[in-house]
């Protein structure tokens, strides 16, 4: 599981610690993963990370990186993590001005999920992808989101010119709740703080789990993304997948498309129920 669901993580060269920002999933065999918007836009909303503009196009400033870490496979032998950045990442909204001269832009999403893209693994291995679900919840369903709860900065040393980081715990949390509401128009309605179409379920979902997947069908398949929650409270927004997968990447390609043409080696579970 630990292969497949990956704690999202921010490091500025020689800083003293790894932020651990969120947690993100993988969808494909070739490194694509989905994590929450808003995570994306910690380092900049924080102001930690000085992002460039070029070309509409946000750029990482050099020796920052932006990413996820994976633990390298127990068959080698070794415990050892792969520090993977985000080669691109996609998320979709309109960035406005604030009126108020000491704010700064936000972007107004359209859906708080994010696509981004790892880079292939050194050893020619494949990602290890969950199965996805085009399907929405429906209400009375049981939802199991799954991630890296207030997981906490990861300390780093410099040795010899290297980077090292020290002993970190890194637990997989589990909450279960049931899905309450289904609101596939919350786009246009904005009824609920969760950008785009969201459902409602009874889950408590501590920091530091946004951009976790969400399993139903009794936890076999992703249906959605977790977005907000209450602080100590057993509820919280999560955000369809399926929507998310039509947006438009690079070219005019979306992910559906991707998978549609069968790849990338992303696993799409059909059939009544799932």
């Amino acid at each position: 599981m630990k292969q497949s669901i990956l704690p999202v993580i921010a490091w500025i060269r020689d800083a003293p610690f790894i932020r651990c920002i969120g947690t993100a999933f993988v969808i494909s065999c070739s490194g694509y993963v989905i994590t929450a918007s808003h995570v994306l836009l910690d380092p900049r909303e924080a102001g930690y990370v000085k992002y460039k503009e070029r070309n509409g196009v946000t750029e990482v400033p050099e020796g920052t990186l932006v990413g996820v870490l994976m633990p390298v496979s127990s068959a080698y032998g070794v415990k050892a993590f792969r520090v993977l950045p985000f080669e691109q990442a996609w998320h979709w909204g309109k960035w406005e001005q604030s009126p108020l001269i000491h704010e700064k832009e936000k972007l107004n999403s359209v859906i708080d999920v994010a696509v981004c893209k790892l880079p292939a693994l050194s050893d020619g291995s494949a990602y290890q992808p969950l199965n996805l679900s085009l399907n929405p919840f429906v209400i009375g369903e049981r939802a199991y989101a799954i991630g890296y709860a207030e997981m906490e900065n990861i300390p780093v040393k410099i040795v010899n010119g290297r980077p090292r980081i020290a002993e970190f715990k890194w637990d997989l949390y589990v909450s279960v709740g049931e899905v309450v509401d289904v609101l596939p128009q919350n786009h246009l309605s904005k009824s609920v703080p969760s950008p785009g179409p969201s459902f409602d379920f009874r889950a408590r979902i501590p920091g530091k789990m946004s951009g976790a997947p969400i399993l139903g069908a009794q936890g076999s398949v992703v249906r959605g993304v977790v977005s907000r929650s209450f602080s100590g409270e057993k509820h919280a927004f999560g955000n369809m997948i399926g929507p998310a997968l039509t947006l438009p990447l690079t070219n005019g390609s979306s992910m559906k498309s991707i998978m549609d043409a069968g790849n990338d080696g992303i696993t799409v579970v059909r059939g009544q129920g799932l």
